[in-house]
């Protein structure tokens, strides 16, 4: 009698516990639901938004260095894809201009940077929505000196026996001022490939050392200095370069720079597409290549006629 006591006793505290414990577990964690609910809420009620990508959080800028010798990067942005790419364009590339064509230098210095865009829309598939914005190097210099000097590495760019001819090291500190001056310079002997290169390091550098300061401080610069740039960025586009660049930052986007590939003509002086651009600009635009795609309907795709009749040595 004894043992058959125990075991209805054992029975009957297995089957309790076997319909107790379902019911504490599903109670902890609909308490722990209505836990993370009420901060939720109360995060909601504090007024601090938390800001997500959206579809206008892109912005494609054709930027122009005006002066003697113009300079050019395109600058792609884009929060979705967390990604900061710039592309700097050689300022002999050919474009469309008059009943001809003209260097994207000329084409500044006859008609300005709307212009330039318009050229450079002819011969690369640019978003409709691409702006411009140009501006002194002066302007830029005091844009710059904010953030103070930049380390610079050349070395991907020149080749060591360049650099020693420059009295330049692979690494060093640069001021805005400087590394414009050195730009100019080079420009005056190097290939145009290699100075885009070496341009594109410079912006690669002020990106990359600088990029949790930007959504503070860079659209209120442009605002401030909006009576010395030529540009087509609105008060619209301000606020969304801000929010793009605050959710880059906190999403530490990955910051790429690369030079336009090319063929370059001496005996012309112009600078033309190649294949080697069609790649560039369609991983600049991450846009994936497909077998079954045409030119045409793989926008942005950059446009690869070479004039004919020129000798064109590789830029490369």
């Amino acid at each position: 009698m004894e043992t058959k006591g125990w075991k209805s006793f054992w029975t009957a505290l297995w089957v309790t516990l076997l319909v107790l414990l379902p019911l504490v577990a599903a109670t902890l964690f609909y308490a722990q639901y209505q836990a993370e609910q009420r901060v939720r809420a109360s995060e909601s009620q504090s007024g601090v938004p938390v800001l997500m990508p959206r579809e206008e959080n892109h912005l494609t800028l054709l930027t122009c260095v005006a002066g003697d010798s113009p300079a050019f990067v395109l600058l792609y942005l884009n929060a979705d894809q967390n990604c900061i790419h710039l592309l700097a364009i050689p300022s002999q590339l050919a474009v469309p201009f008059s009943d001809g064509e003209s260097s994207l230098a000329d084409c500044y210095q006859a008609a300005g940077p709307a212009r330039c865009l318009q050229g450079l829309g002819d011969v690369m598939d640019l978003p409709e929505d691409t702006r411009y914005l140009a501006a002194t190097p002066e302007t830029l210099t005091s844009l710059c000196d904010g953030y103070g000097n930049l380390r610079v590495g050349f070395s991907g760019a020149l080749t060591a026996s360049e650099l020693e001819r420059f009295g330049q090291e692979g690494v060093g500190d640069w001021s805005a001022a400087a590394a414009h001056d050195f730009l100019e310079e080079i420009g005056q002997s190097l290939a145009p490939y290699t100075v885009a290169g070496a341009r594109a390091a410079v912006w690669d550098a002020f990106f990359r050392q600088n990029l949790d300061l930007l959504p503070a401080s860079l659209p209120d610069a442009l605002r401030q200095a909006s009576d010395s740039l030529l540009t087509d960025l609105t008060a619209g586009d301000l606020l969304t370069l801000e929010d793009t660049l605050e959710l880059l930052a906190n999403g530490d986007a990955a910051v790429s720079s690369s030079a336009l590939p090319g063929q370059f003509s001496r005996a012309d002086g112009l600078y033309t597409l190649d294949q080697e651009s069609e790649a560039a600009v369609q991983a600049f635009f991450n846009v994936a290549a497909s077998e079954e795609q045409s030119p045409s309907s793989s926008a942005p795709y950059p446009s690869t006629s070479v004039p004919g009749g020129q000798e064109a040595e590789s830029a490369m």
